[in-house]
This record gives structure tokens, C-alpha cells and sequence, in this order.
């Protein structure tokens, strides 16, 4: 079959909808998918609150420049040849937000640079440990003041028991010069308000002239909402959130199923009547 040509890109959330929850994909489907897309012209991005470089070791059989990153939420995007945009997070701003962070309790908060993420070493070294598996570029600091770096966005990992409890503090003492999104059970990010999934994609979308309806995105959390409001095929992992579900046009079956790699078939097989309508939302 000839595929479906209306789509000219396809961007993947990784953690709970293109990874499996043991952080693996089936690489050797992948890989002949990967090259069916690149034969027909489809850029294949992935949009993540993951480090770039973290993200990088995922594809290590594919050349860096045949993938696109949308990495830390849409703070740094890169388009395969060259950085495109580095978010940077105002002085000012991050010396109200480091005060913040100071006075939780039994969290772990990350600062995401553009050449290394940030925790500091007085830190529980579990999560410091922890947060190694998630940073590819990791340095221990004694005091976020030591960090020389552009800061991207801030990351915090904790109880999923205390997860809405932080969220609400975050909101009400940054709200006006940060956006809390959820980033999964575990997580939420402080991101610059306006840099997210969506824009990175959007400056991505704007170099090589694609239209949002020929866009597939596909995601599970909180912080992939404004990518699938954009993009005209936006999937829902059967594992997603209900308010992700509420947004997303297209339903797709769950990051331990191969959901993604199950939707690439369709779409490069032209069977495209069997994708899933999601009856839950969608505009």
C-alpha cells in the first residue's frame, strides 16, 4: 500500500506512550518503521520533559540528525542539524523559585540546564541514584546559587500521595512567572509560561512548512495537552489521563501494547479507518 501522505509528521510523548513502562520499545519494529518514514518524506519527533541528551541514548541506532527532539517540556528543541530554541528562565524568576524549593519537604527538585541537570547533594542519594536513570547529564551542587548554566525548566519528583499538594503550592506561589504541569504521578515541571510541547513542535512545523492537519501526536499526561489540541490527528494512550483523553481526537492502545508502533502501522499501511475515534473528547 501507498500510506497515507496526509501526514507529514509524527511526534511522540516517550515516558507512559512510547516507552513501555520498563522504559524499553520494541527497537527492531521500530527501526523498519523508522525507515518507512523517512522513505516518504514523514519527520519523526520526539516530544518529552526529558533531557536531550537522555533522550538521545534511546535512538542510538538511528543517526542524530534523521530525529527531531522537543526535549524538557519545550524548553530546548533541536532539529536534528542544529539547536532551534533554548528556553531561559530569568534571573529574577528563579530567585523566587529557588526559596520555593527550599521549603518543601521529601521532594527532589531538578534543575534542568542546557549542558547538565542540577540536584543537590544534600539531596536523599536514592533519588539522587533515582534521578540518574533520568538524566543522562547529571551534576551535584551545594546550593542552587552555584549553578552557572541557562536553566530550561524545573523539575520536581515525589509521592504520588503528596503530588496535588505540591502542585497547588507550586501554582499558588509561581503561577505568575511559571506554569506547574503534571509530568506523570511522580513528577511536575515549572515551565516558562507559552514554552511547551506545542510551540517546540510549532517552530519545528514552521522550518520545514507542515500544517497542524498533518500532524500525529500522541501522549498520556498533563503536559502533552497543547500538543494534542494542535495537532489534527491527536491520540490518546489507552493508559492516558482523563483530562488528556478529553482532548485528544483519536484513542490508540496503551504504552505496554505498543500503541504507538501499532498507530505507525496504520498510517503508513493507508488504513486509516482503522484508527480509533476517541468517544471521550476531542474536538
Amino acid at each position: 500500500m501507498t500510506g497515507y501522505t496526509g501526514i507529514k509528521l509524527v511526534a511522540v510523548d516517550m515516558d507512559g506512550t512510547f516507552l513501555k513502562d520498563n522504559k524499553t520499545y520494541n527497537r527492531e519494529r521500530f527501526l523498519e518503521q523508522f525507515k518507512a518514514l523517512k522513505d516518504r518524506g514523514i519527520r519523526f519527533v520526539v516530544a518529552s520533559g526529558n533531557q536531550y541528551y537522555k533522550l538521545r541514548s534511546y535512538f542510538e541506532d538511528i543517526d542524530v540528525g534523521d530525529i527531531a527532539y522537543v526535549a524538557e517540556n519545550g524548553g530546548y528543541v533541536h532539529d536534528g542539524q542544529r539547536e532551534l530554541f533554548v528556553a531561559d528562565i530569568a534571573a529574577e524568576t528563579l530567585a523566587r523559585v529557588y526559596p520555593f524549593l527550599e521549603s518543601l519537604k521529601e521532594v527532589t527538585a531538578i534543575i534542568c540546564g542546557r549542558n547538565s541537570a542540577y540536584v543537590l547533594n544534600t539531596g536523599d542519594p536514592d533519588e539522587v541514584a533515582n534521578a540518574r536513570n533520568h538524566y543522562q547529564r547529571l551534576e551535584l551542587i551545594q546550593a542552587y546559587q552555584d549553578i552557572s548554566d541557562t536553566v530550561l525548566k524545573i523539575a520536581i519528583k515525589m509521592s504520588p500521595v503528596i503530588h496535588n499538594a505540591i502542585l497547588q503550592a507550586a501554582r499558588e506561589t509561581l503561577e505568575d512567572v511559571l506554569v506547574p504541569v503534571t509530568s506523570g504521578h511522580q513528577w511536575i515541571d515549572l515551565i516558562i509560561p507559552g514554552v511547551h510541547k506545542a510551540h517546540g513542535i510549532h517552530l519545528l512545523q514552521e522550518q520545514w512548512s507542515i500544517a497542524d492537519a498533518e500532524v500525529a501526536a500522541f501522549g498520556d499526561s498533563d503536559n502533552d495537552m497543547e500538543m494534542l489540541q494542535k495537532a489534527g490527528f491527536s491520540f490518546a494512550m489507552n493508559n492516558a489521563s482523563d483530562s488528556v483523553r478529553r482532548v485528544a481526537r483519536y484513542s490508540a492502545p496503551g504504552n505496554n501494547d505498543e500503541g504507538v508502533l501499532d498507530t505507525i502501522d496504520h498510517i503508513l499501511s493507508g488504513a486509516m479507518d482503522k484508527l480509533s475515534l476517541n468517544t471521550s473528547g476531542g474536538a
